[in-house]
């Protein structure tokens, strides 16, 4: 059955001639792709409309200091990507900067084929390209695919647009990884090979030192610049546990949780802390078997990623049979 109007509308479909500044305006706050289908065919004096509004709507206050930030990258972009010279140069502008909001924020993968090709056909205009500076500059808050089309320039004013994002990621590891996804779009200019190598240093140096390597480093059981495992182990009583460990994940060096049917625990929390440390899981969940009365079933446990005698050591570890590393 055809959906109704309504029901399009609910899900910010609306066809340009419906749109007016307002509408336009709660759109690009809810999704830069539904923003740009439902405005890359608007009516010249809407526009300029909209243009007029976007830098005092950049400014007025918003939930949270991300919405703000994401709010001066859109401002930011449509206006140094529009040419209001004349109303035939807007409309063609216009169409080409909102579809590049669409490319942003599309649903193909980051390194996929089709997203390589939306982003290099970015990347040949000049004006995207500016515009996506003057976002990147202005705003601590955009897409990655943003970034990706100034990778793919990769000219000195393209590298220093991204200079201030690399700069903060330095600071804060977890934004180190998303980054590094940038080299896969990176011309081979000397500007840009020298902000991805700054970039992959220090994720290296960052992953050597990652708790989960240091572990995997100390059971034995490492095996190149990354580890990770997957483990469920089911217990009696319906209980269960399940911890997943990726030295390349950002944030705390372990995700999991331990319950039962009715409720359960999770071990990593919202403000990035968790219930103990990694060292600590083998103590934590022998203490948590016992306030659950159960008794964990490691033999038969469900696990992704190591296997043979690398999976045996870390299960014997965990459940605190083997070596004393985690132990109280």
């Amino acid at each position: 059955m055809a959906s109704t109007k309504e029901e399009r509308r609910k899900w910010g479909h609306f066809p340009s001639q419906d749109v007016d500044v307002s509408t336009a305006f709660e759109l690009l706050e809810w999704s830069w792709y539904r923003f740009a289908r439902s405005t890359e065919a608007l009516e010249v004096t809407v526009i300029r409309a909209v243009l007029a509004e976007l830098e005092p709507w950049s400014q007025t206050v918003t939930k949270s200091a991300r919405d703000g930030e994401r709010r001066k990258a859109a401002s930011v972009f449509l206006r140094v990507a529009a040419d209001d010279t004349t109303d035939q140069t807007l409309l063609t502008t216009w169409r080409t900067a909102v579809n590049a909001l669409k490319v942003f924020e599309s649903q193909y993968e980051f390194g996929s084929k089709e997203k390589a090709a939306r982003l290099t056909e970015l990347r040949k205009n000049e004006r995207i390209v500016e515009a996506a500076r003057a976002a990147a500059v202005g705003s601590t808050n955009v897409p990655l695919e943003l970034l990706a089309v100034l990778a793919m320039e990769g000219s000195e004013p393209s590298a220093d647009a991204l200079l201030p994002h690399v700069e903060r990621a330095l600071k804060d590891e977890a934004q180190l990884e998303p980054l590094s996804r940038l080299g896969r779009y990176a011309a081979k200019t000397k500007a840009m090979t020298a902000l991805m190598s700054l970039i992959e240093g220090r994720l290296d140096a960052a992953r050597t030192s990652a708790p989960a390597n240091e572990l995997a480093k100390a059971l034995g059981i490492a095996s190149g610049k990354r580890f990770r495992v997957d483990v469920r182990v089911a217990g009696t009583g319906n209980r269960f546990f399940w911890i997943s460990i990726d030295s390349d994940l950002p944030g705390p060096a372990f995700y999991g949780g331990v319950g039962g049917e009715r409720t359960s625990t999770d071990l990593h929390h919202a403000d990035g802390t968790t219930e103990c440390s990694l060292l600590e899981l083998p103590t934590y969940l022998r203490e948590a078997a016992k306030k659950l009365e159960t008794t964990w079933e490691f033999r038969s446990a469900s696990t992704r990623h190591l296997r043979g005698k690398r999976l045996a050591t870390f299960l014997s570890w965990l459940e605190g049979t083997g070596s004393h590393l985690g132990k109280a």
